[in-house]
């Protein structure tokens, strides 16, 4: 079994203490993928990314606030855009609604773990560079516009998830929840929580998730820690550094 780097050790310590929060969502949006209402499950994903975002914010002595962060989580659209094919898309989505609900079923064995694993890494990432200084930061030093660095982080972000070596994340999240059929159902019931309250705090999303999808994320957590995915994280930080460092 491979050794954890000590810069990765240290890395891990300090994010243990929200990175069940972002597992939380990450499971909840997963599960978003079953909702029978057309569009509602492109919302719930949207807040439950956001949150991830939002509660990193809060751990970090930081100035910044999720208005500026919103190309980092967020769709690239924009909102105006982003409603507008929306209401065009309308009704094309309630035509396609039934073959969709069958191919979110069949293909959420796969889907399930990998929007679980985009959301932890979302925040874990921001994580990473609110805490080692490197939000905002060119590589002369310079201090450049927040917006702009978060919109370098999405496209960094992309590039670097779709390289992930995803076997290793089926086998670690399945290993860990025992399928996804328990996992499936305890963050059905944890959906309420997204629109309980506008998540104006991560104690307030958590509390209202339900005791299931704690459990699960419990698993998950501990499963994240473990040297294979340890390795895994590691080489997603690099691709993404390197990411940012060619869009500089």
């Amino acid at each position: 079994m491979p050794d954890i780097p000590a810069r990765v050790q240290t890395e891990i310590c300090f994010t243990s203490g929200i990175s069940s929060e972002w597992i939380i969502a990450g499971i909840i949006s997963a599960s978003a993928r079953f909702i029978p209402i057309p569009f509602l499950d492109e919302i719930v994903q949207n807040r439950c990314r956001r949150f991830a975002v939002k509660t990193t914010i809060e751990a970090h002595s930081v100035d910044l606030d999720l208005i500026t962060l919103e190309p980092y989580c967020s769709s690239p659209s924009g909102c105006f855009v982003g409603c507008l094919g929306m209401i065009l898309r309308l009704p094309i989505n309630l035509l396609l609604f039934p073959f969709r609900k069958i191919i979110a079923v069949a293909t959420s064995f796969r889907a399930v773990p990998l929007e679980i694993m985009r959301v932890y890494l979302l925040g874990r990432t921001l994580d990473r560079y609110l805490a080692n200084g490197s939000f905002g930061q060119s590589e002369n030093s310079l201090r450049i516009d927040d917006r702009a660095y978060a919109t370098r982080m999405r496209f960094a972000f992309d590039q670097s998830f779709s390289r992930m070596d995803m076997h290793v994340v089926l086998s670690a999240i399945q290993d860990a929840t025992g399928g996804f059929r328990e996992l499936t159902t305890a963050a059905f019931v944890g959906l309420k929580s997204v629109f309980a309250r506008n998540n104006k705090s991560a104690t307030a999303f958590v509390s209202k998730s339900g005791s299931g999808v704690k459990a699960e994320a419990s698993k998950l957590q501990e499963s994240f820690s473990q040297a294979e995915m340890v390795v895994l994280f590691e080489k997603f930080d690099l691709r993404f550094d390197n990411a940012m460092k060619d869009s500089d």
